[in-house]
């Protein structure tokens, strides 16, 4: 669970810039519910299919050309890709470690979040405030249950 949060939020900045509209970040957030929802309707696995999903919405973004920032989509894959690996490297280590790791993602999508507030780009600044509380609630919660937890 704790990696599709991870994969959800950067899945959403990444959907947001391909689309080339801060406003429909929030959007977004809905549509990557649904998107999860279905998949288990349907039998199939939501974290694959968010993976999916988001590797489609950035070659979207990048056939739209010069109507969007292509700089900001770039990052903004990298950063799916880099939140993704580390989130999927959680779910198949110990669960220290993955706790450790799924924290790591969390914190460091939370400063994303900072980074993006500050520049008031790609999200509005309520979806990267909202995230930013998400995501380091999370991490923090993560590292406390890895240091204090019954491991």
């Amino acid at each position: 669970m704790t990696a599709m949060i991870i994969i959800i939020a950067s899945m959403c900045y990444l959907a947001t810039s391909a689309i080339g509209r801060q406003l429909s970040g929030w959007i977004m957030v809905g549509a990557a519910s649904v998107a999860v929802l279905l998949a288990r309707l349907a039998g199939l696995d939501p974290t694959a299919t968010l993976l999916v999903v988001g590797a489609g919405l950035a070659a979207f973004g990048f056939l739209r050309g010069s109507e969007i920032d292509r700089r900001e989509l770039a990052a903004q894959a990298l950063a799916f890709l880099g939140f993704s690996a580390i989130a999927l490297t959680a779910m198949t280590v110990n669960p220290v470690a993955a706790l450790h790791l799924a924290a790591l993602a969390a914190i460091g999508h939370a400063a994303w979040d900072v980074v993006y507030f500050v520049r008031n780009k790609v999200v509005p600044r309520s979806l990267a405030e909202a995230c930013f509380m998400l995501d380091l609630g999370l991490g923090l919660a993560l590292l406390l249950i890895a240091w204090f937890g019954p491991f």
